[in-house]
């Protein structure tokens, strides 16, 4: 079962219920636009573009009118989990990091919330990260070896 919405005006109604939640928007190859504010529904995007060979051409987080938009059409995949930092005896930020894939490297970019900030942006080997929070755009993932 799909946690997300696929329509705007359905969207609208939920967002108007609550406007202080982070959302994400996923813009599929088929022309979808998904719509979630729970983390965990990211899996069923997964195994949707999975299991229809469709890719993420884009993702928009927003929290109220603060929306931050990356395109990812040009990639081989993106990459998005929430991420935390903090110190011991100070506070722990919460972040939505997401990441472009090319190649081997995962071009991340830490996102805090609930703002939205733009705070910190790294690179990383796709080995370093967590395999579950990648969606790989399928006509690069059906013979990576080809690709070198």
């Amino acid at each position: 079962m799909t946690n997300f919405i696929t329509t705007h005006e359905q969207w609208l109604d939920v967002y108007r219920q609550d406007k202080y939640k982070i959302w994400i928007r996923a813009t599929l190859s088929d022309g979808q636009e998904i719509y979630f504010s729970d983390y965990d529904t990211w899996y069923d995007v997964k195994s949707l573009c999975d299991s229809s060979e469709i890719t993420v051409e884009g993702i928009k987080l927003q929290y109220r009118s603060n929306v931050v938009e990356i395109s990812t059409s040009n990639s081989d995949g993106v990459y998005l989990v929430r991420s935390l930092k903090g110190q011991i005896g100070g506070e722990t930020s919460h972040y939505y990091t997401v990441g472009i894939i090319e190649g081997d490297v995962v071009h991340k970019t830490m996102w805090l919330t609930p703002e939205l900030i733009e705070e910190e942006k790294s690179e990383d080997p796709l080995d370093n990260c967590f395999e579950e929070a990648i969606i790989y755009h399928h006509a690069q993932k059906s013979n990576p070896q080809e690709q070198v």
